[in-house]
């Protein structure tokens, strides 16, 4: 089954998207994800939503300057996004 990142704008993207991690103000691809599923507490998921709804899973964000870091959906947002947010 192929992961679904779901980013801080609504976008669904998988591994080798491209996005724009806006914590560090970098854009990069999207590396392997994380097959364990955490509670999406953007949408209201807890420890005591059921296992089978977590929908929030960690991956590996390659950054075009060669650096890298762990993030989860909340953490990125679509180029177009940070373009209009003037952020690149």
């Amino acid at each position: 089954m192929t992961q679904i990142i779901v980013t801080a704008d609504n976008l669904s993207l998988r591994e080798g998207d491209r996005a724009f991690n806006y914590y560090d103000m970098k854009a990069g691809e999207i590396g392997k994800i994380d097959s364990w599923a955490q509670p999406d507490t953007l949408i209201g998921q807890n420890s005591n939503t059921p296992v089978e709804e977590w929908n929030n899973h960690w991956f590996n964000f390659k950054h075009d300057d060669n650096t890298s870091c762990s993030l989860d959906g909340s953490r990125i947002c679509s180029l177009e996004y940070a373009r209009r947010k003037g952020w690149m």
